[in-house]
């Protein structure tokens, strides 16, 4: 019985260390600009606070999974904001989602719609996913709401020569923010519906140089 409790303590001890797993994303020191042709308009753009310092908190069920705060805010803004800024003439950042814009095409307000994560332990196999699904509302020039575009980024990165759970979080959040841009690119080259929420013709090229 003695060494019995003995167990049960170290194992109640080891439990108790286990602290929560946090991701705290900062804005990357460089990221690549894509090579298109802006598009020939100029837009608006709001981001709202939530948006910026976007954090999930989720508590696994079993020991393996445990309690995560993945806070990937600054890292988003920087990548949306670089998008935005290679895809079009010119963006203005607004101070509300409703705001007017005199000479603006159209006014554009990001929002993550869902946020999920895996681990190992979730999928049997080494590697961590991410997957982010986001929804811009795009609205004209006086605030009014055109319509919804939506799409889901997605990373994954294996957890060789990775120290830590969190630094695979954190790449694979990084795979995922980079997926986003991209399919804000090709989803304006190929979505003739947003084009045309954003007033662009259908001959107007958007290809890489």
């Amino acid at each position: 019985m003695p060494r019995l409790l003995l167990l049960l303590g170290m194992l109640l001890i080891g439990v108790a260390g286990c602290g929560p797993n946090v991701v705290n994303m900062q804005a990357l020191n460089e990221f690549p600009q894509p090579l298109v042709e802006p598009l020939p308009v100029s837009v608006g753009v709001y981001f709202p606070p939530e948006f910026g310092s976007f954090t999930h908190h989720e508590e696994r069920p079993n020991v393996a999974g445990g309690e995560w705060t993945i806070s990937i805010g600054p890292t988003q803004l920087q990548v949306f904001r670089t998008i935005f800024a290679a895809m079009f003439r010119s963006v203005r950042e607004l101070d509300s989602a409703d705001a007017a814009g005199e000479g603006l095409a159209a006014v554009i307000v990001p929002s993550i719609a869902e946020f999920q994560f895996a681990l190992p332990a979730d999928t049997r196999a080494t590697v961590f996913e991410i997957w982010i699904k986001y929804d811009l509302s795009i609205r004209d020039g006086h605030g009014a709401e055109i319509g919804h575009w939506q799409f889901t980024a997605y990373g994954k990165t294996p957890t060789a020569f990775l120290k830590s759970s969190e630094d695979a979080i954190k790449a694979a959040s990084i795979i995922a923010l980079r997926d986003a841009g991209a399919s804000m690119v090709s989803g304006l080259e190929r979505d003739q519906r947003i084009r045309e929420w954003l007033g662009v013709a259908p001959a107007t090229p958007l290809a890489g140089r």
